[in-house]
C-alpha cells in the first residue's frame, strides 16, 4: 500500500499549528500601569502634568461646537485614552485598551489600579475581544 503526501497541505497545516502555538504564550501577570484613582477629580491640564505630554500632536479644539476631545498615552504596552471637554477641561472618561487581553476583569482593573467596578466617583464598563476575553475597560466619571 502506497501513501502519498501532499507536501503543500502538510506545510500549510504545520504553519497553522506553528501560528497557534506562537499565540498561546503565557500571559504576564498584570501590573499597575496607570493610577486612575489618583487622576479622578483632576482636569485635563492637571492630568497632563502627572502623565506628561500626550501623543496627540494637534492642539485642543477651540471651536465651541466641539464637545469632546481625546488624549492618548502609551506605557508598558498599555494604551490609555482620556476623553474630556475642551472648554471646561473636565475629564468625562478614561479608557484602558490592552494589546493582550486578559481572561478576568480583575486583571484588567489592576492595570488602572482599580479595585471596584462601581464607586461614587466612577463606574466601569468592560470591553471584550472576540474570544470573550477582556480587551479593556472604560472608566466613566460620575
Amino acid at each position: 500500500m502506497s501513501v502519498k503526501f501532499n507536501i503543500k497541505a502538510v506545510k500549510n497545516f504545520l504553519y497553522i499549528v506553528l501560528l497557534f502555538c506562537a499565540s498561546c504564550k503565557e500571559q504576564k501577570p498584570p501590573q499597575v500601569t496607570f493610577d486612575i484613582p489618583s487622576l479622578i477629580g483632576k482636569n485635563i491640564d492637571q492630568v497632563r502634568k502627572v502623565l506628561g505630554r500626550s501623543e496627540d500632536t494637534s492642539p485642543d479644539p477651540s471651536r465651541p461646537s466641539v464637545k469632546g476631545y481625546t488624549n492618548h498615552y502609551h506605557k508598558n504596552g498599555q494604551h490609555l485614552l482620556i476623553h474630556f471637554d475642551p472648554h471646561t477641561r473636565k475629564i468625562t472618561r478614561f479608557y484602558i485598551h490592552l494589546y493582550v487581553p486578559y481572561d478576568n476583569l480583575e486583571d484588567v482593573m489592576k492595570v488602572g489600579n482599580l479595585d471596584s467596578i462601581e464607586t461614587m466617583n466612577y463606574i466601569i464598563e468592560p470591553s471584550y475581544s472576540f474570544l470573550r476575553s477582556y480587551s479593556g475597560i472604560e472608566v466613566i466619571i460620575r
